[in-house]
């Protein structure tokens, strides 16, 4: 039996292939950068309420490359990790809150924020409650309480 092939089929596929394969490693590539942003993360709160803001402040880190030692120092202080977090691993200072399920109506009566803890309800429903997050994850699902207002879902991957 003689299989009878077609190398003029056969080369074409492989160049769309390989191109389709570049085009989501450049993507890939883009997404993390290899220097932390410039732009400042959503910051979490010190236990009196204030937002960290220093030069080697870990919440600021955003890269999926491990960070500099002094980074990682600073984390270490505020009692944190650097874990990978979302989609594409890349490391985020994830620090656990010690007033985790306390009820709240605003994330200003929290370490981190206010979020519903039910299921997802209209945004700009008044008098809600929610209870303190437990880590300051930026990633998942969830709906943040503010003033006692609802805010919109929102899903982080």
């Amino acid at each position: 039996m003689h299989m009878i092939t077609r190398p003029s089929l056969i080369l074409p596929f492989n160049k769309i292939a390989l191109t389709i394969a570049a085009m989501l490693i450049a993507f890939w590539l883009s997404a993390c950068s290899i220097t932390p942003s410039s732009t400042t993360a959503v910051q979490p709160k010190q236990t009196d309420g204030t937002a960290m803001n220093d030069k080697n402040d870990p919440f600021s880190y955003q890269a999926c490359v491990y960070p500099p030692n002094e980074i990682v120092q600073a984390c270490t202080a505020k009692g944190g990790a650097f874990l990978q977090q979302g989609r594409l691993g890349c490391y985020q200072c994830l620090v656990t809150y010690t007033d985790a399920g306390k009820a709240c109506q605003d994330s200003t009566d929290c370490q981190g924020k206010c979020k519903n803890t039910g299921e997802f309800i209209a945004a700009d429903v008044k008098t809600q409650s929610g209870q303190c997050a437990s880590d300051s994850s930026l990633f998942g699902c969830y709906q943040t309480i503010e003033k006692g207002v609802a805010q919109p879902a929102i899903c982080v991957d």
